[in-house]
């Protein structure tokens, strides 16, 4: 593999020479300014460390990855923690290229995957469009750059190119099950401190000192724990049957049961089909043994189903809800209507809203889009639809043919294409459509899928 590492002489060349630019650099700046040197000196020894073993980064951003409202402002810029962070992995990632072009192999570019890069390209073409014939044109450019090609360079372009062995693929796993455990406990946390006699009470995020890292609204837990949740099950394909195996499965009844306590709609629903497309598969094996365990849980769960509908029919909490999100697709419909073919144009939605006087008379300030389709819809009209749609099908396509071709490789391949598929549809009703909660995940899915094809060894294990 193409990594740096301590026992090529080439390698220890050039980390020793970059640290020493370094470290030249920082002396200098000392006489100016202390501060501003020891920071510079500390960022680029941390670009150095994640040059050398970008995988520790990649582990980084799968572990803060809920963390997406812990913001830095600079001046009228406001950056998530997570996209920070990503940004810095992606940075390191490149200088690793630039120095393994520049002073080992000029073939160094030609080993970089740009997975399903004609599909996306056609989407992003499309959006440029839109951009170009809308009225602020700069600004949505600039959007377009900063959420759309930048999900797909830091959340798909990464990990895939990271992820070149096992090991690596395996640890990130493991990450998001650690995640996901964090954000369930924060969850459970959450119980301790709500009203239980006066509000409806639900698995929700929690603040610090005013500050919520993980943003306030309940489905952003959800949206963690139905990649978390599967993702956990891929684990087995390393930890078989056993104490490892029956402690996957205790932690995967954890985070469901977590999940559930969320009481969010969208969340049930796609947690159901998840269910359903998983057992599907392996019920070919286990058939009546599965058909008997569904039976025992939903009888379990039912009282969870009465308070779900009590939600839904009694509090104002679940109708509002209800009403929010049509009211937005009714906008949505409308600015298509106007320009149907290329849309309003990237990050245009919030203006589109904040113009709707029946929405900020009821609501108050303007939101984003609470789902994918009416921002797609709005902002980059049909074609926009079209070509995202056919970026789409092209993903989930090769997730099928790959769970048909390596059927040794079910227990790894099934768990990461239904978790994938699964947050995939949840963003049809949230926030998160062009960060990296959606986009990550399927990018190890992707990963897992290059590394069966590339690996013939790989491809033909039974577990």
């Amino acid at each position: 593999m193409n990594y740096f590492t301590w026992e090529n002489k080439r390698d220890k060349w050039v980390i020793t020479g970059f640290l020493a630019l370094t470290f030249a650099l920082s002396s200098v700046l000392f006489c100016f300014s202390p501060l501003v040197a020891a920071a510079i000196f500390l960022a680029f020894l941390v670009l150095a460390i994640l040059a050398i073993k970008p995988e520790i980064g990649l582990y980084l951003m799968i572990l803060f990855l809920p963390v997406i409202d812990l913001n830095f402002n600079v001046g009228n810029l406001v950056i998530p923690f997570i996209d920070l962070l990503a940004i810095v992995v992606l940075a390191a990632y490149f200088l690793r290229i630039f120095f393994r072009f520049l002073f080992f192999s000029k073939d160094e570019l030609k080993e970089i995957k740009l997975p399903l890069a004609l599909p996306f390209l056609i989407f992003f073409l499309s959006v440029s469009i839109s951009n170009i014939l809308a009225g602020d044109i700069f600004t949505n450019i600039w959007y377009s750059l900063r959420w759309i090609m930048f999900f797909y360079l830091a959340y798909v372009v990464l990990p895939v190119n990271i992820i070149r062995e096992k090991k690596t693929l395996r640890n990130c796993l493991i990450c998001f099950l650690i995640s996901g455990l964090l954000v369930a406990v924060v969850g459970l946390v959450s119980l301790s401190q709500q009203d239980w006699y006066n509000e409806f009470v639900r698995v929700r995020p929690i603040g610090i000192s005013g500050i919520y890292p993980i943003g306030e609204n309940h489905n952003l837990i959800a949206e963690v724990l139905l990649v978390a949740i599967f993702f956990s099950l891929a684990l087995k394909y390393w930890f078989k049957e056993g104490s490892a195996g029956r402690a996957i499965n205790l932690l995967v009844i954890f985070l469901s049961l977590v999940l559930l306590g969320t009481f969010s709609r969208a969340a049930w629903l796609v947690l159901f089909l998840e269910a359903a497309i998983y057992l599907f598969y392996k019920s070919r094996r286990y058939g009546k043994k599965i058909i008997l365990t569904l039976a025992v849980a939903l009888i379990i769960l039912s009282p969870l189903v009465v308070y779900m509908v009590k939600l839904q029919s009694q509090y104002e909490i679940g109708v509002s809800s209800t009403e929010n999100r049509i009211l937005m697709t009714e906008i949505a419909w409308q600015a298509f209507k106007e320009k149907p073919f290329f849309g309003q144009g990237a990050g245009e939605f919030i203006n589109l809203v904040a113009d709707n006087v029946r929405f900020r008379a009821k609501y108050g300030a303007p939101l984003d889009s609470h789902g994918l389709g009416q921002k797609i819809l709005a902002e980059n009209g049909l074609f926009g639809v079209l070509s995202f749609a056919a970026f789409v099908f092209c993903i989930f396509s090769l997730f099928y043919k790959s769970l048909k071709r390596y059927k040794n490789n079910l227990k790894l391949l099934l768990p990461l294409a239904v978790g994938s598929f699964g947050i995939f549809l949840f963003e049809f009703s949230n926030t998160s459509y062009y960060k990296g909660k959606l986009w990550l995940p399927i990018a190890l899915t992707l990963a897992a899928i290059y590394l069966i094809r590339e690996n013939k060894a790989y491809a033909g294990e039974k577990n």
